[in-house]
């Protein structure tokens, strides 16, 4: 079965204004190149938010000349064809997905997904935090936090060690044994 780990910067506040994707993909067990895009996000909410910028580092510059979400959004949906998304904190980015996609006028894809976070509570229920960094750590997932390309690719690997630890390469076997569920956007 084919993975694709997800995730997306924003500019400011609004979902909508996403300004840079990252897709991570695994199939049939084996780690694909990742995807990374900057996003000139939307005109109504083509502005950054210092807060944003302090956290991932992209400036309202940095994205003038970047593809539009439409031409982005086709380039991921050929990669990740017929895969199952996830994500860590997955109701932000799946928010994010869907938000800029009603923004933009694109259909909203039919996918399932779940959360690597979930999963990561499951798995080490004993650990005060879960963020992708803790994570990461804790597993010796090399990381550069809210770079969407590392944060995807440190979401799959998750994915992933889970796997290896617990020998069971099914995702759906693997979230059942976790006692978690696929979701749909909708």
């Amino acid at each position: 079965m084919k993975i694709a780990a997800i995730d997306f910067e924003t500019a400011n506040r609004y979902p909508s204004s996403v300004c840079a994707i990252g897709v991570a993909i695994m199939e049939d067990g084996k780690m694909k190149e990742p995807y990374y895009s900057l996003i000139r996000p939307a005109e109504n909410v083509f502005w950054f938010d210092d807060f944003n910028t302090k956290i991932h580092g992209i400036r309202q510059v940095d994205v003038l000349d970047a593809p539009s979400f439409n031409t982005v959004y086709e380039e991921v949906a050929e990669l990740a064809e017929g895969a199952l998304f996830t994500a860590h904190n997955a109701r932000f980015d799946m928010t994010c997905l869907v938000k800029t996609c009603h923004n933009v006028d694109v259909p909203v894809p039919d996918l399932m997904y779940f959360d690597t976070l979930a999963l990561s509570r499951r798995m080490f229920p004993e650990m005060a935090h879960h963020r992708l960094n803790d994570m990461c750590e804790r597993l010796d997932i090399p990381l550069n936090h809210h770079n969407a390309c590392s944060d995807a690719t440190g979401a799959l690997m998750i994915v992933q060690r889970a796997m290896e630890m617990t020998g069971i390469w099914d995702i759906d076997q693997l979230l059942c044994h976790f006692g978690l569920r696929k979701r749909g956007l909708y």
